[in-house]
């Protein structure tokens, strides 16, 4: 099939043929004497213009496009969805892993170093491309030789190990003919289907919303059929279609199909997209004919159940099923021929729980460059520029022309089958070299990655560009909302993180640097008197917020977004921030009212909340300073609270009598439980100072405000808001049935030190300034306190869900609740005293909470984030790249044998953010 709006193929670039040979086409040249005088050589007296060439591009980077043009899998840069990046090496020997850390200090973020731990290439082969997977815990990479190996990530960022293979993946000898061309991550079962679809942001009055839609669950999807499992698809060079998946025990196994038979070296493979479609996927390939083969490939998995010893499993067979769609002879842009095919993409349709109601279909997108070196740009006097052409795959039926009728006795024209045809779109032509395509939010924008380290983003369903026009009314994308990135230098590599709001990229001397989009207006409000530009600051806030959002539903790393805020931003605005991801994401933020079990229940069920209240404390710093603003101390409280009470709730709620008991756990749950009970005792002792301190005339409220004012002490509101007064009360009830088991474990101890461990806890626990069933007791009384004020102040739900947002994020204590901590400084705290040791209280250490002391003293003690326990300098470390806190390494050996709590627990900080090894 010829393309018949393009023109015939030639047999070399334009640009080849000016450069080959004798003769040298020197028309349209400037003669020498004309540049040097200003003056025609031949005295005529004709103007001549003013050329200025641009700056001649860097040879990284001509070298790289021309690597783009050789092959489809080159990419040396890439940046995972969990949070880290990975490099080729410039002789492709290793691949170098970093990521991003938040500096405590100036709230900034910053590459790390090099991870101690990098991929190594086998001997005799060098790696030439990499790809993460969606999630980003995998990443696939590819040799020079056709060779595709798969890392897992073991336990942190920046340390994978190589996954377990069956002999048959990667095994005969290959050649250059092998090579990977293309290959595509299928997704994953159910994890990446589970994430609902979130929709722009509108102001109506004074308020955001969004709309949230869920995903069609019964819709055919492209997966692999095993729960949790990976797969990805690969061409070679060779027309090999290759599936890797993984089968028992997670171990990786392969299938192979021969898409065509090639006879010479001009029908072997340059490039091969593949992208998802329903229950199958579209492939598109390009040989050295430039000629498109179009296939739809669908896998058959198989699934057989076995038994063993050990119960039984599942397993996968997975054979490949090839359908020939259309082929599309003669590919090259419409107009510049001087190009050569640089990329290849398949764009899928927009899912319907995501359409703007301009229907969609599915596309095959080619990028086309020019890149000439400097001496070829002085001699053609033409800057290098991408071409970025688009076919549509449509099904049509053949219509025969009508004198085929006559051929039937009744008249009709035999019925003709559909046939697939690529339908030729407009071409586009930018001035930047297109580095990569990425496609966001479900398919809805395409983003062309450029070599100037900026993007130039699309609309799916028009391919119109989308642009900022000061909308202050809507928050769609980043670019709409005026976050955009600035041009720089040339850059040969360069990679998009999840959602598009940074961009790693290659410096001319090989170094890695960061780039965040910036909001177009600024963050600061002018003040020049005829620009108003805080509508825009909001809406670039809201507009974060929702990308926050979508990324913490996708589990994807957020950081990123929050390092486009600036460190200075205004507390209103970090509020905001806050509060739109909440609303956004949290189906149940009004909890008040519910009974107690459903609370509890409801907010140990609730995960996604953790992820606002995560970028809470990572903004909850006053500028310049480690130390914490008020929000960053309850956000700090909350998160450790829901770490330990998720522990406790796993542990306690065992159906198995002796699981939760072992000789093991208990002594693990000792550090948890000294934590709780200290948090209880600097929450009372805060409360007892305050109202030794009152003034004559000031109301409770007035001081706890001004408590929080002056401090930041979260004390009042660890009891006011609905969410860390759930998990007190569930903490402080169990305590007691710890203390049963402990008792009961100390009889029986593993070990010596597991036996002190617990008797020094008793011994603490005897010390105690007050029985922790009156702390209870206080707590239920406040509870009721708050439910009755709620009733009789006839606040609605919706305003109930404005109160508890406002205290979590700005500490406010509102009217409705103003008569509860009356009550509880008149009534409930002086009935709580009079039981209770308060000197003890008062000179009880709490220090190492880390609560109030957001700045640890130099030489202080450090404790494990998780565990609880004391870090020592002999121990191998961790740090949590959002909040900076660290815990110990433990090696795999040590956590299979962990209790179930602690293997759970670590794979994440308690704020949600990915841990990176410090060696």
């Amino acid at each position: 099939m010829d393309d018949q709006t393009m023109t015939g193929p030639t047999g070399m670039p334009e640009v080849d043929q000016r450069l080959t040979g004798d003769g040298m086409d020197t028309s349209g040249m400037i003669d020498p004497m004309d540049d040097l005088f200003g003056d025609p050589a031949d005295g005529m007296d004709v103007p001549v213009p003013l050329v200025i060439p641009s700056a001649p591009l860097p040879t990284s980077l001509i070298f790289h496009v021309n690597d783009m043009q050789r092959t489809g899998c080159c990419s040396k840069l890439a940046w995972s969805n969990a949070g880290y990046m990975a490099q080729i090496s410039s002789d492709g020997g290793r691949v170098t892993l970093r990521t991003v850390f938040r500096d405590q200090q100036s709230s900034s973020s910053s590459l790390s170093e090099e991870s101690k731990f990098p991929v190594i290439a086998l001997d005799g082969v060098h790696f030439v491309h990499i790809q993460f997977s969606r999630l980003g815990t995998d990443l696939a990479v590819a040799d020079n030789l056709g060779g595709v190996h798969v890392y897992i990530m073991a336990g942190v960022l920046g340390r994978l190990q190589l996954a377990p293979a069956d002999v048959s993946v990667n095994e005969g000898v290959k050649t250059e003919a092998d090579a990977v061309v293309g290959l595509h991550w299928l997704a994953t079962w159910p994890t990446e289907f589970r994430a609902p679809y979130i929709g722009p942001a509108t102001k109506i009055g004074q308020r955001w919303s969004t709309q949230m839609k869920m995903l069609d669950s019964t819709a055919p999807r492209m997966h692999h059929a095993l729960d949790n499992r990976n797969a990805l698809l690969y061409v070679t060079s060779s027309s090999k279609l290759v599936l890797l998946y993984q089968n028992e025990h997670s171990v990786w196994h392969s299938t192979f199909d021969q898409l065509e038979d090639w006879q010479s070296s001009n029908e072997l493979l340059t490039h091969a997209a593949i992208g998802e479609e329903g229950d199958h996927v579209v492939l598109t390939t390009h040989d050295h004919d430039r000629r498109f083969r179009v296939y739809r490939i669908t896998v058959h998995w198989n699934i057989a159940q076995h038994s063993s010893s050990n119960g039984t499993y599942t397993t996968v067979s997975p054979t490949l099923d090839i359908g020939h769609l259309t082929i599309l002879d003669h590919v090259c842009p419409q107009q510049a021929q001087m190009t050569s095919l640089s990329l290849l993409q398949i764009i899928p349709t927009i899912p319907s729980f995501a359409s703007q109601g301009i229907p969609t279909v599915t596309t095959v997108l080619a990028v086309f460059t020019h890149a000439p070196t400097p001496l070829a740009a002085a001699q053609q006097q033409q800057d290098a520029f991408s071409v970025i052409a688009r076919w549509t795959v449509e099904s049509v039926t053949p219509t025969l022309h009508e004198c085929f009728a006559k051929l039937k006795p009744n008249g009709q024209a035999p019925a003709q089958n559909p046939v697939t045809v690529l339908r030729r779109q407009q071409d586009t032509i930018t001035n930047k070299i297109v580095l990569d395509v990425e496609l966001l939010s479900y398919n809805t924008m395409v983003a062309f990655v450029n070599s100037v380290g900026s993007t130039e983003v699309c609309d799916r369903s028009t391919w119109a560009p989308i642009d900022s026009f000061g909308d202050t009314l809507m928050a769609s994308s980043l670019a709409q909302s005026g976050l955009e990135y600035i041009d720089g230098d040339h850059t040969p590599h360069a990679a998009l993180n999840a959602d598009g709001s940074a961009m790693l990229i290659t410096k001319s001397d090989g170094t890695l640097d960061m780039k965040y989009v910036a909001p177009r207006y600024g963050w600061q409000p002018l003040e020049d008197g005829v620009s108003d530009t805080k509508g825009m600051t909001e809406t670039a806030v809201i507009c974060l917020a929702r990308q926050y959002a979508i990324l913490s539903t996708m589990a994807a790393a957020t950081d990123e977004v929050l390092a486009v805020l600036p460190h200075d931003l205004s507390t209103d605005l970090r509020a905001l921030f806050v509060k739109q991801t909440l609303r956004m994401l949290c189906r149940s933020l009004d909890l008040a009212m519910l009974e107690n079990p459903k609370q509890q229940q409801t907010l140990l069920r609730e995960q996604v909340h953790l992820r606002p209240l995560s970028a809470q404390l990572a903004l909850g710093s006053k500028p310049g300073s480690i130390e914490r603003d008020f929000a960053g101390q309850l956000a700090y409280v909350y998160l450790n609270m829901r770490q330990i009470s998720y522990t406790l709730a796993s542990t306690f709620s065992t159906r198995d009598n002796n699981s939760g008991r072992t000789q093991e756990v208990v002594p693990s749950l000792v550090p948890l439980f000294e934590w709780v009970s200290d948090l209880i005792i600097s929450v009372v002792d805060t409360m007892a100072q305050v109202r030794r301190g009152m003034k004559d005339g000031q109301s409770a409220k007035e001081a706890f405000q001004h408590l929080v004012a002056e401090t930041g002490n979260p004390a009042l509101h660890i009891l006011l808001c609905s969410f860390p007064r759930i998990l007190l009360r569930m903490q402080t009830t169990v305590f007691p049935v710890f203390l049963k088991w402990i008792h009961a474990a100390k009889a029986r101890p593993r070990t010596l030190e597991n036996k002190q461990l617990m008797e020094d806890f008793c011994r603490r626990a005897e010390k105690i300034p007050f029985r922790i069933n009156h702390f209870v007791e206080l707590i239920a009384e406040f509870d009721a306190a708050v439910r009755s004020a709620y009733t009789e102040s006839g606040a609605s739900a919706e305003r109930r869900v404005d109160i508890e947002l406002a205290m979590l994020t700005e500490g406010v204590i509102p009217d409705e609740l103003e008569p509860v901590v009356r009550t509880l400084m008149e009534t409930i705290l002086p009935k709580f005293e009079e039981n209770a040791d308060m000197g003890k209280v008062y000179f009880w250490d709490t220090q190492w909470l880390g609560v109030l002391n957001s700045v640890p003293e130099k030489g202080a003690t450090r404790y494990d984030a998780i565990r609880k326990v004391q870090l020592t300098k002999e121990m191998k470390l961790r740090v949590c790249r959002r909040c900076g806190a660290e815990m110990e390494d433990l090696p795999q050996e040590q956590i299979k044998q962990a209790p179930d709590w602690v293997k759970h627990a670590q794979r994440h900080c308690f704020c949600q953010g990915y841990w990176w090894p410090l060696g």
